[in-house]
């Protein structure tokens, strides 16, 4: 008898030894989920945030160029100009758990892929010389503006041997259809024929998409964009001109034109020319970024500006990825 009590004994201490050992286990399992949970929404929270910051950053960039536009009310030839406060390279501000940075950029700086058709659908033969420069200007191979001109136009005839319709694309995997309208995003040129990474890489501190035609503001303009103006111009005098630039910027295309590398250009291809440069621009892209306790949003957004300086933000991209080097690199071409 006192051994079947012992054995009894025994078998009710290894129940209670694994009642308690679940009970621990468990505990332990609620205590890890609910420090993954409070991980997870400080996660979420610090996103959000960050997310808010880039927003903030858009808000600060739009307010420096309204006061901007507001100035050149003042101004018997208003014209936007890397000397101004807009340009100048915003330090990261510190707030609580990280810090916040925007940056400023003159998107009229650039060629916009959409000015290779005029309003009417017509091909405008000098933007797509000039367009055909620029590449050459990048080593790229000028007979990649056919497909560009075959992505933009309505028709589904190929503009030379090199474009590429609808029935080019259709023979891919996965299959697609051309767009046969303007770009909307200047992540489109990869579904080009012949365009690349590494050549879309290559031109996309050079290129935009606007919606609508727009002129190339000589005062912002790079020295690649620069070089394709004209056949006289190479790239080191492009250069060149980027570092003579005028601080206060040119008043006029006139007057820009006004330099030695244009001196011989037969007048019909200055009067084409003058048609797609000018002094001032009406849209600005926006790279604001943020990072909260580690968690990081990117933001570009484009802000654009009508006939009585009111500002609009027309696009907004959190895909994109801050890239301080490649902007200072500009920014220093551009100087």
């Amino acid at each position: 008898m006192p051994h079947n009590n012992f054995k009894q004994q025994g078998v009710a201490l290894i129940t209670v030894l694994l009642i308690v050992a679940m009970a621990t286990v468990l505990a332990v399992a609620m205590v890890k989920s609910q420090q993954s949970l409070l991980r997870r929404s400080g996660s979420v929270l610090s996103q959000d945030q960050a997310y808010l910051y880039t927003l903030g950053a858009e808000f600060f960039a739009k307010s420096v160029l309204l006061d901007d536009k507001e100035k050149d009310k003042n101004k018997n030839m208003p014209h936007d100009t890397l000397n101004e406060t807009w340009a100048k390279k915003i330090p990261a501000f510190p707030v609580e758990g990280g810090f916040v940075q925007a940056q400023i950029e003159d998107m009229q700086g650039r060629f916009n892929l959409n000015n290779l058709l005029q309003d009417d659908g017509q091909v405008d033969m000098a933007a797509v010389a000039m367009y055909q420069r620029l590449l050459a200007a990048l080593d790229i191979s000028p007979m990649l503006v056919s497909p560009v001109i075959d992505w933009l136009d309505a028709d589904n005839l190929p503009y030379d041997s090199d474009g590429a319709e609808e029935d080019w694309y259709l023979r891919l995997k996965p299959a697609y259809r051309a767009a046969n309208h303007s770009f909307v995003s200047i992540t489109e040129l990869s579904l080009l024929r012949g365009y690349t990474p590494e050549i879309v890489a290559k031109l996309q501190p050079y290129v935009c998409v606007l919606p609508k035609v727009t002129t190339i503001n000589v005062n912002t303009a790079p020295d690649a964009v620069l070089a394709a103006m004209t056949d006289s111009l190479t790239l080191n005098m492009a250069k060149d001109m980027v570092q003579n630039r005028p601080k206060e910027g040119y008043g006029s295309v006139d007057v820009f034109l006004q330099q030695a590398a244009f001196s011989n250009m037969p007048e019909q291809d200055r009067q084409n020319l003058t048609k797609l440069l000018g002094v001032s621009s009406q849209f600005f892209g926006v790279l604001a970024e943020a990072e909260i306790d580690n968690r990081r949003r990117v933001l570009k957004s484009v802000i654009a500006f009508d006939e009585e300086a009111n500002a609009y933000t027309i696009t907004r991209d959190w895909s994109q990825q801050w890239q301080a080097n490649q902007q200072k690199n500009n920014t220093q071409k551009s100087n």
